[in-house]
């Protein structure tokens, strides 16, 4: 683990007085805006950075200009200690369904940092849309008195990507019941999501970093941030126990990269529910919100 650039990426810098109401509120003008292809219609920092698919670009460039539509799919993130927010939702870009993960960091009442994921996937965008809402547990909140702090909450989501970089899901502290969903697509089997990962059918992906989380909520216990899956290609079969040899798939025998915006429910001190959108990436793609640490 990478604990130095882990805290380093989310320690809030000062106190903010923004709250959920205020953060969800930027959220709401941003897609507002973005629907206008109008960016002056927001209040934002004079060195605002923004960035798509984690190209550096001007604001109002890319889906900005071609954003057609908001869908019904709405789920927000608040951190307000760090003055940060998260959104997965679903999207119209000239008519055609696409999903949306966005992060705003907001700093004296204005957007410093605007950095979003764009998913160009039918498939994604009818799976969020049948949903309709999020699950009723990612919206619950916990009482105060059950709340981990926001380092232990952090901690604990590492760990998942930890069992995934061991193939071993004993690793995390996983719920019975964890269930984990990417691009509105259920992705866990009866087992849960520990025996999973037991499986080695994820050791393709060789290393998980940079793993940046940038909005803890607290009041949830919700865990958002972007982490980038790495897969050199190279490992084209694994040993499942039990089972035997099994071919990795064509898409697994490729050099490329995925940014995942994943998002981790936390009760109890166990994981009960992760929550992703992801789009793959050329082999060793970065964010240029990412200081620029060794690999």
């Amino acid at each position: 683990m990478r604990w130095s650039a882990v805290l380093l990426l989310t320690a809030p810098a000062f106190a903010q007085t923004c709250d959920r109401a205020c953060l969800e509120g930027f959220v709401n003008r941003y897609l507002d805006a973005m629907l206008a292809h109008d960016p002056k219609r927001l209040p934002v920092a004079p060195d605002v950075r923004f960035s798509e698919n984690d190209v550096t670009l001007r604001l109002g460039e890319a889906l900005w200009r071609t954003a057609s539509g908001i869908g019904n799919y709405k789920l927000y993130f608040a951190d307000p200690q760090a003055g940060q927010a998260g959104f997965f939702g679903t999207i119209q870009e000239n008519g055609r369904g696409a999903s949306i993960a966005l992060r705003l960091k907001i700093e004296s009442g204005k957007i410093s940092e605007a950095e979003q994921l764009v998913i160009r996937a039918a498939g994604t965008y009818n799976n969020l849309e049948k949903a309709g809402s999020p699950d009723p547990l990612l919206l619950e909140p916990v009482p105060l008195a059950e709340r981990m702090p926001r380092t232990q909450l952090i901690r604990t989501a590492n760990l998942y990507f930890e069992a995934i970089e061991d193939g071993n899901g004993k690793v995390a502290p996983f719920a019975s019941d964890c269930e984990r969903f990417e691009n509105g697509m259920k992705t866990t089997p009866k087992e849960g999501c520990s025996d999973q990962l037991d499986t080695h059918v994820f050791d393709y992906i060789q290393k998980i970093y940079p793993r940046r989380f940038l909005v803890v909520d607290e009041e949830r216990q919700i865990v958002f941030g972007f982490f980038m899956f790495n897969h050199p290609g190279d490992i084209t079969w694994i040993n499942i126990p039990g089972q035997g040899r099994r071919d990795m798939p064509a898409s697994a025998k490729r050099p490329f990269s995925v940014d995942v915006a994943e998002a981790f429910k936390i009760r109890n001190g166990q994981i009960r529910m992760v929550e992703a959108l992801m789009t793959s990436l050329p082999y060793g793609a970065n964010s240029p919100f990412t200081p620029q640490y060794g690999h």
